[in-house]
């Protein structure tokens, strides 16, 4: 979980249902790594042994082709979500989106043979291959 989500003690509320999910959720060590940069954030996800990176801040993680290269070089995926900015410090809510479709990301994450970017919302949970992301809209 990337420093926007940590404030918001998610970890803990999926941890406690983990086994349900297939999925452990981490959070990003703020006290070492607060306000990284976003080039280093794929390299710190995989010191934690993270699989994926799961991030609120979707205008800022917008379009960025060396966030994005970092991202496959390290082998990390993106669970995005896709919320309204007035739902972004609801814990409930972003609980509620997330273990809706936790099982079907975690299926996902596993089966990738490559870094994915998995856009979830309220009604659904959708993958796309981060390097075609790269070869097609960032080009």
């Amino acid at each position: 979980m990337d420093e926007n989500v940590t404030g918001l003690r998610l970890a803990d509320i999926l941890n406690a249902r983990s086994e349900q999910y297939g999925c452990t959720f981490v959070t990003f060590p703020i006290t070492t790594h607060r306000g990284a940069d976003d080039e280093d954030v794929p390299s710190i996800a995989t010191e934690l042994g993270a699989t994926a990176l799961l991030s609120i801040n979707v205008k800022h993680f917008g379009a960025k082709e060396q966030y994005f290269r970092a991202l496959v070089a390290a082998g990390v995926s993106v669970v995005s979500l896709r919320i309204r900015s007035s739902d972004a410090g609801d814990r409930e809510y972003i609980t509620s989106t997330l273990t809706k479709h936790a099982r079907k990301i975690a299926k996902i994450l596993t089966n990738a043979e490559e870094s994915v970017v998995i856009s979830v919302d309220k009604s659904s949970a959708r993958a796309a291959s981060l390097q075609e992301i790269l070869e097609n809209d960032l080009s």
